[in-house]
């Protein structure tokens, strides 16, 4: 079985956001463990990501929601029109990766 932090998934950062998300992202890190090699359910990261960390924005529409949670102090909790236009704007204006 191979390690999970070997992986080119984490080694490319693609699943932080769910991976450093202590409670929502358990049951997706219990399946990992059940198929990988980690160090338990809540392994630490290797690349040294807190828990609560959300990842790289993708494009606009994860920046305006970022700004939105910062201006509210997270207050304002997203709906489904909110995820639509996140969605719509990170097509429309997406951020390519340097890698």
């Amino acid at each position: 079985m191979r390690a999970w932090t070997q992986s080119v998934h984490c080694r490319l950062e693609a699943h932080c956001g769910t991976c450093r998300n202590l409670e929502g992202g358990r049951a997706w890190r219990k399946q990992i463990a059940e198929r990988s090699v980690v160090e338990g359910v809540d392994w630490p990261c290797p690349r040294g990501k807190a828990w609560g960390w959300t990842g790289p924005s993708r494009g606009l529409g994860d920046t305006v929601a970022k700004v939105i949670k910062a201006v509210t102090l997270g207050r304002v909790k997203p709906c489904g029109g909110c995820g639509k236009r996140r969605a719509k704007l990170n097509r429309l204006v997406p951020y390519r990766r340097l890698a």
